[in-house]
């Protein structure tokens, strides 16, 4: 389930519009074919009732919306503003008509945000998976191992989905209250535990759950299959943050040369050419400012790389 509400899925004149572009968005869906994979597993498909074609056509439409009301009011803008100082100089001639060629900047400008809105759009149920993805591998083993004490002390195996479902583990609780809403409903467990499997985008939730699920319709004992999953899963774990160390290594070499060695040595070799004459343009207050800010942005980057490199089930 999207954590944030996607507002134009909601707005019927985007939903009646989009209609329009139904065969373009056949036409993106062998384009883009992980698109249904993701849509299904983003939850968008089951919040706002449309299916990977439509929100294609969606997304055409609103590329369409954009690319027209961005080139109209740049285009107006331009003949109305910069009549006085048009930007490129020239005239186009249409017919009998002579315009600025200013006004060419509109459909530029609104090729570039209507094809910003389309990617953005077009890659939304990705990010929405892969946010999922991190949530539920950073408190998969910490569910699991809840499930299997409850288990071994007795508790019945949908009072240790109740439990879950209401306890604080991020998307699979609600995963677990979607389960729990389904049983109680009168669908069996086992059926709403497939479905759940089926549509999770979590390769490491899938497997554990497919071993619940066996477990139940063999009848043999959950907590052993629980106990063999967990302890792969802590292999796994353990294997992924030799991994993670392997890569630090080298990024920490990186970071220590361009962030703070190559900055270090650089303000000293320009204090010292500042010296020179006819040199001293080299240490003015701009250039210190211009170095600050890309130790700054190298600072940023480095951070974003090593945190988009940890692994999803160290939490």
């Amino acid at each position: 389930m999207p954590k944030k509400e996607i507002y134009f899925l909601r707005s019927p004149f985007v939903r009646k519009g989009s209609r329009v572009f139904m065969s373009l968005g056949s036409l993106l869906l062998g384009i883009f074919p992980k698109t249904t994979v993701n849509f299904k597993q983003s939850g968008i498909l089951s919040e706002y009732n449309l299916n990977a074609r439509e929100y294609l056509s969606v997304c055409i439409f609103v590329f369409m919306f954009s690319f027209i009301v961005v080139s109209v009011s740049v285009s107006a803008l331009l003949l109305v503003v910069g009549s006085a100082n048009p930007i490129l100089g020239d005239e186009l001639i249409i017919g009998t008509t002579t315009l600025p060629m200013d006004v060419l900047l509109g459909p530029i400008m609104g090729v570039f945000v209507g094809f910003f809105m389309f990617f953005q759009n077009i890659s939304y149920p990705f990010l929405i998976v892969n946010r999922r993805v991190k949530d539920i591998d950073k408190n998969l083993l910490f569910v699991l191992r809840t499930i299997l004490v409850q288990v071994r002390s007795g508790v019945p195996i949908f009072d240790t989905f109740v439990s879950v479902g209401t306890g604080d583990y991020g998307e699979i609780s609600d995963e677990f209250k979607t389960v729990i809403e389904k049983v109680r409903s009168g669908r069996p467990v086992i059926r709403t535990l497939e479905e759940l499997t089926v549509r999770n985008p979590s390769l490491y939730f899938r497997r554990a759950m497919w071993q619940i699920v066996n477990a139940l319709k063999s009848g043999s004992d959950v907590g052993d299959n629980l106990e063999n999953v967990i302890r792969a899963l802590s292999k796994e774990q353990l294997v992924e943050i030799r991994r993670y160390q392997s890569t630090l290594n080298p990024l920490a070499m990186m970071y220590m040369m361009v962030a703070v060695i190559a900055p270090s040595l650089g303000i000293t070799v320009m204090i010292v050419l500042s010296t020179f004459p006819g040199m001293g343009a080299i240490s003015s207050k701009s250039t210190f400012w211009g170095l600050l800010i890309g130790v700054s942005f190298m600072q940023f980057m480095f951070m974003s790389v090593i945190k988009s490199k940890r692994p999803n089930l160290m939490g």
